[in-house]
C-alpha cells in the first residue's frame, strides 16, 4: 500500500511539472507559431538537448576567452601612453615649439587618428615629457662622455631672431672602435654682452659640469678674440674653418662697389617675393647676412635667371634695380670666384664634423684653384685667405694632424717641414711612453743605433698615402705595428675643423631650414630640443650596436656540446 502510494505521488508530481511547464511556455509557442523562421538545424532536438546543442555549437563557432570583451578597445587604451611619446619625437626631430600640440588642426589631425582616444595634448603636458626624456638622454650621453679621452669641444655663438644670444657647446672624441664621436653637451644662454670673457666663463662652467675640464684639450670656436680671453688655461682655443671662410669672402667684397652691387641684388630679391604680379618662373634666395654660401646662392640665381629678370624690369620701367653691363660683368666674376671656395669645401665631407687633418690640404687646394681663377674678385680672395690661412702650417695643431693622416700625410711629411714635424711627434711619442712606463708597461726596442720611435716614423713616412674616400681612423685601428704611434693619432685626429656640422657650411637649404626651426624654439626650451634633436638618434644606434655586439659575445661561448 506504501508502494503505491509512493508511486502515485511521484507521478503526480511529473504530471504537475510538465503541466507547469506546457503552461510556462504556452505563450511563447503561440508567438512562435504565427511566424515563420528559416530553419536553424535544432528542429530536430528536444527540449532537454536543445539548449545544450546549442551551447556546443556557439562555442565552437565563438570560442569563449576573458579578452574577446575587450579586443576592440584594448589597442586604443594601449595607444594612449604612446601617442604622447610619438608626437614628442615628432616635435624634436623637426624642432617644432611645443605650442604646435595646441593648435586646432593639428588635434584634429591626432584625433583623425586615433578617434577613440580621450588624450588630451597640451603645451605643459608635452613639456613634462620633454623634461623627462632629457633627464634620460642626458645620463647616457654623461656615461659616453665619461669614459672618452683626448676630448675636444666645438662651440658656436649665435643669435635668434628675437634677439637671443646663445652658446652650443658640443663634445667630440674618438671612441673604443676608432671612430669620431660627437655628442652635443648644452646651449647656453648668453645674457648680456657676448664678450670672449663671458664666453669663456661658459664653457669653464659647462665643461665643469660635466666633469670634463682635465680631459679637453682643443676648442673650436666662431668668436673671435677668444685665445686672449684667459691664457692660463689648459686648452687652446682654434678657429672654425666655416667662421674664417666667411671673414675671407667678407673682407674680400669690402668695396664700394661691391657693397653697392650687392645691395641692388637683395633689392632685385625682395622686389620678386613681395610683388604678386611678378612671375613665378623666376626663382630667387635672399642672403641677408654675409655668410659666403647664401651670398653665393644670391648672386648665381640673378645671373642664371638674368635675361627673365630684365624682361620683367623692362616692361615696368624699373631703372632703380637695373644691372648695368658693368654691374653684371662684377656679378659673373664674384660668382665665378665663389664656385671655387664652393668647390673647395665641398672635399671636407657631407655631413657630421670633419677632422682638421684635411684644412692644410685644402687651403693649398684652394690658393690654387683662386690663382688659376684671373679675375680681380678671386685675386682679391687669395689675398684675403693668404692673410687668415697663411700661417696655418705653424700651427702644431693642424701639421701634427695632417702628418698623422693617412690620406695626406705627404703634404707635411715630404717637405721642408718634415724634421720639424716629425720631432714633435717623436716628442709625444716619448711623454706616452713616459706615462705608459709610470704605470707598468714596458716598451718594445728595435736594437741598433736608432730607438723605436725613429724606426716607427721612418716605416711610416715610407707608407703610400691612402685614398681620400678611406676611413683614416680605420688605418690606426688595424696596424698593429704602428701601435706606440697611434696613441698620438688619436690625440690628434680628434680634432675637428668647424664649429658646426659640415652641412650647415656646404648645403645651404639644409642650413637655411635648421636655422629658420632653431629661431623659432621657446627660449625655455632651446636647449633640451637642441640636445635631444642632436644626440637621440646617436644613442639609440650606440645602444642598438651594444646590444648586437653582447649577443654575439653570448653566441661565441655557447657550449658546443649542445644541440
Amino acid at each position: 500500500m506504501d508502494k503505491m502510494r509512493n508511486r502515485f505521488g511521484r507521478t503526480h508530481f511529473r504530471r504537475s511539472r510538465d503541466v507547469d511547464t506546457k503552461t510556462r511556455s504556452l505563450p511563447f509557442r503561440r508567438i512562435y507559431k504565427q511566424r515563420s523562421f528559416p530553419p536553424t538545424g535544432r528542429e530536430h532536438c528536444t527540449h532537454r538537448s536543445h539548449n545544450h546543442g546549442s551551447q556546443r555549437r556557439e562555442h565552437v563557432q565563438h570560442p569563449f576567452t576573458p579578452h574577446n570583451r575587450q579586443q576592440s578597445i584594448l589597442p586604443y587604451i594601449e595607444s594612449q601612453p604612446n601617442i604622447m611619446t610619438h608626437v614628442l619625437n615628432m616635435i624634436v626631430t623637426d624642432l617644432q615649439p611645443l605650442s604646435l600640440v595646441e593648435e586646432e588642426g593639428f588635434q584634429r589631425f591626432v584625433k583623425a587618428l586615433h578617434p577613440h582616444s580621450d588624450i588630451s595634448l597640451s603645451a605643459s603636458l608635452i613639456r613634462a615629457e620633454l623634461l623627462h626624456m632629457y633627464e634620460q638622454m642626458r645620463l647616457k650621453v654623461q656615461q659616453e662622455v665619461s669614459h672618452a679621452k683626448d676630448l675636444v669641444l666645438s662651440a658656436e655663438v649665435w643669435s635668434s631672431s628675437k634677439e637671443a644670444s646663445y652658446l652650443t657647446v658640443t663634445c667630440h672624441f674618438i671612441n673604443k672602435n676608432w671612430e669620431l664621436t660627437s655628442y652635443m653637451l648644452e646651449t647656453a644662454h648668453l645674457l648680456g654682452e657676448h664678450t670672449p670673457d663671458n664666453v669663456h666663463q661658459q664653457l669653464l662652467r659647462i665643461s665643469t659640469e660635466w666633469e670634463i675640464m682635465e680631459k679637453v684639450q682643443v676648442v673650436v670656436i666662431n668668436k673671435e678674440g677668444m685665445k686672449k680671453a684667459n691664457p692660463a688655461v689648459k686648452w687652446t682655443y682654434m678657429p672654425c674653418f666655416g667662421h674664417t671662410l666667411n671673414k675671407v669672402v667678407r673682407e674680400a667684397m669690402d668695396h664700394p662697389d661691391w657693397i653697392g652691387l650687392l645691395r641692388k641684388c637683395r633689392r632685385i630679391v625682395a622686389f620678386f617675393h613681395q610683388n604678386s604680379a611678378a612671375p613665378r618662373n623666376v626663382q630667387l634666395t635672399q642672403s641677408p647676412g654675409v655668410d659666403w654660401l647664401p651670398m653665393l646662392s644670391m648672386l648665381d640665381n640673378i645671373s642664371n635667371q638674368w635675361p627673365s629678370i630684365s624682361s620683367v624690369f623692362m616692361a615696368k620701367q624699373m631703372e632703380n634695380i637695373w644691372l648695368n653691363e658693368r654691374e653684371r660683368e662684377m656679378l659673373n666674376r664674384a660668382v665665378s670666384a665663389l664656385k671655387v671656395i664652393r668647390e673647395t669645401v665641398g672635399e671636407m665631407g657631407e655631413s657630421g664634423y670633419s677632422s682638421a687633418s684635411n684644412i692644410i690640404p685644402l687651403c693649398d687646394a684652394l690658393r690654387s684653384s683662386l690663382a688659376q681663377a684671373q679675375n680681380n674678385v678671386a685675386q682679391r680672395l687669395a689675398e684675403r685667405c693668404d692673410h687668415h690661412i697663411g700661417s696655418i702650417r705653424q700651427n702644431l695643431w693642424f701639421t701634427i694632424s695632417t702628418a698623422l693622416d693617412p690620406r695626406f700625410k705627404s703634404s707635411v711629411l715630404k717637405n721642408s717641414d718634415e724634421k720639424a714635424v716629425k720631432a714633435q711627434i717623436k716628442g709625444q711619442m716619448l711623454k706616452l711612453a713616459r706615462g705608459a712606463a709610470s704605470r707598468g708597461y714596458s716598451r718594445g726596442g728595435h736594437g741598433g743605433e736608432m730607438n723605436s720611435e725613429d724606426f716607427i716614423l721612418q716605416m711610416y713616412s715610407k707608407e703610400k698615402d691612402m685614398s681620400r674616400s678611406q676611413n683614416p681612423l680605420q688605418f690606426w685601428a688595424t696596424r698593429e705595428e704602428f701601435k706606440q704611434l697611434a696613441e698620438v693619432a688619436h690625440k690628434y685626429l680628434t680634432v675637428v675643423s668647424t664649429a658646426v656640422p659640415v652641412e650647415r657650411i656646404t648645403q645651404q637649404e639644409k642650413s637655411q631650414l635648421f636655422l629658420n626651426r632653431r629661431n623659432g624654439l621657446e627660449l625655455e626650451n632651446v636647449s633640451m630640443m637642441l640636445f635631444l634633436n642632436s644626440n637621440r638618434e646617436k644613442i639609440i644606434k650606440t645602444e642598438e650596436k651594444e646590444t648586437l655586439g653582447l649577443e654575439k659575445h653570448q653566441v661565441s661561448f655557447t657550449n658546443p656540446f649542445q644541440y
